[in-house]
């Protein structure tokens, strides 16, 4: 399989010029030529990264903002989590489809695309009338950035060589922490002054820049354009994730009973489907996911390693933010909600590259175990959070929190990127995007019912129903410790496998 590559020459006077496409013509002459550059894949990981900057500012500051949103709408706590949770499902479902779809039809434009999608539908959330148009349009975002998240793996994995991956990842990882952070810092108070719905008319403008820059800036990149598209492996994931996880969310949320007729009829359709779906991708020329390389321990482990945690990083996120609100124990306004959980981020923003130029050096298995080690401490560390505990109590774990995602992000992903072979780049990161993706979403999902379940029990939401919540985050976490160890040594140095 080939990387086909459309670099469009920049001379400014001849015939090439004329031949280039018309948004390079129309660019300031420094950015027409920046193909040419030796620091084009800069120009190329900056402008991707610009794009999950802007997607990113409102990941977690909504979650801060869901009792102004539940006042508002007078909604439901089970109706609001789909708020926050429905983006993550939704991308979990459609990566695997949109990475496959990159590598056939063009990383660029499925990356251009799918962020238009992502924008548009993230304005409109700001006019959403109600809280079912709200988790609509919050759902039609989250499926157009299915789109971007695996081409810009994918684009960055094209230009940046196997042993300058991780660190060029841990860039990346540094990205998806500084966005939310500032979402939270500036959102809070957006929320407090503005009202919850100034939060997606002030991402728009990014959303654009971010467009502006992938137009001038990205040329195509694309696997084996000669393969057939699998439709029947994108229709059986589609529906095999997607009943899976209402399975869980369902099951969780107490809507269903665990043997309702609905629950299990489900759960059949998922099971079926997703087994249908295996056997078709082993069998298929072009699969949407790679199965295959699943197979692989070092590609299996950084799955499992990046799903186990994300599954802590956002429910707890998720559960502290809630603990918080809370009057019996904090009662902070959703601008001081903002405020405390920010060294979480701060901190994932702060290791992300480190952690990725560690890796590189001490080698990405010593790393990603380091980093799961430490998530699990700060999940302990909250747990042990008393009712008059100050804040002070849960800071440490909300910097470790961050400090281990920022450690196991750069070489799983970077593990991912290497096993694979360049046609398939859209479609391995698809897997590992889908891993964080269902992780973040159980996450939210399992963590908040047992801290309603324990709340239940207790006969009030105390401190230590939030406390059986970050421990369940803890036991989860440790099982990722095994997929951790599994990561090769060189993972920031592999060579991909062509």
């Amino acid at each position: 399989m080939s990387d086909t590559r459309d670099r469009p020459s920049l001379l400014v006077e001849g015939e090439l010029y004329e031949a280039a496409p018309w948004w390079i013509r129309r660019a300031p002459t420094g950015l027409r030529h920046v193909h040419e550059r030796e620091s084009y894949r800069w120009w190329v990981l900056v402008t991707v990264l610009s794009g999950m900057f802007a997607t990113g500012l409102t990941i977690t500051v909504l979650t801060t903002a869901v009792p102004v949103i539940r006042d508002d709408f007078g909604a439901s706590l089970p109706s609001l989590s789909w708020v926050v949770g429905a983006p993550f499902l939704f991308r979990s479902i459609f990566v695997p489809v949109f990475g496959k779809t990159g590598d056939r039809l063009g990383r660029r434009r499925m990356w251009l695309l799918g962020f238009a999608v992502s924008a548009t539908a993230s304005l409109f959330c700001g006019f959403a009338p109600n809280v079912g148009f709200l988790i609509l349009f919050r759902a039609l975002s989250a499926i157009g950035s299915a789109a971007v998240i695996p081409s810009a793996l994918a684009l960055i994995a094209v230009e940046f060589e196997p042993e300058d991956r991780v660190k060029a990842l841990g860039w990346w990882s540094a990205t998806i922490a500084v966005a939310p952070l500032l979402g939270v810092i500036i959102g809070g108070f957006v929320v407090e002054a503005f009202g919850w719905r100034w939060i997606f008319f002030g991402q728009f403008p990014f959303s654009v820049i971010a467009l502006g820059l992938g137009l001038v800036v990205l040329h195509e990149s694309t696997g084996d354009t000669e393969e057939q598209f699998d439709f029947t492996g994108s229709v059986l994931s589609i529906v095999g994730l997607g009943a899976l996880l209402l399975v869980f969310n369902r099951g969780i949320a107490g809507d269903w009973g665990w043997t309702s007729l609905p629950l299990v009829t489900t759960a059949v359709i998922a099971v079926t489907a997703l087994v249908v779906f295996v056997r078709v991708e082993l069998r298929s020329p072009a699969p949407v996911l790679p199965v295959n390389y699943l197979r692989r321990r070092r590609f299996a482990a950084a799955v499992g390693a990046n799903f186990a945690a994300n599954f802590a990083y956002m429910g707890g996120f998720f559960i502290t933010s809630v603990m918080l609100h809370d009057t019996q124990l904090f009662g902070y306004r959703t601008d001081q909600v903002a405020l405390a959980i920010s060294p979480r981020a701060a901190s994932l923003g702060i290791m992300g590259p480190i952690g990725g130029y560690m890796a590189a050096r001490y080698g990405g298995r010593r790393m990603a175990t380091i980093g799961m080690l430490l998530i699990v401490a700060s999940m302990i560390a909250l747990a042990v959070t008393t009712d008059g505990s100050p804040y002070l109590y849960i800071l440490p774990g909300l910097v470790l929190s961050g400090f281990g995602l920022g450690l196991v992000a750069p070489p799983s992903a970077a593990t991912v990127t290497n096993e694979a072979a360049e046609a398939d780049l859209s479609a391995a990161s698809g897997a590992l995007n889908m891993g964080a993706s269902i992780g973040s979403a159980m996450g939210i999902a399992t963590m908040s019912a047992v801290l309603t379940t324990a709340a239940t029990t207790s006969g009030h939401p105390g401190a230590g129903a939030f406390s059986a919540a970050f421990l369940f985050g803890a036991a989860l976490s440790a099982i990722g410790l095994f997929a951790a160890l599994n990561l090769g040594r060189d993972t920031g140095g592999a060579t991909a496998r062509a």
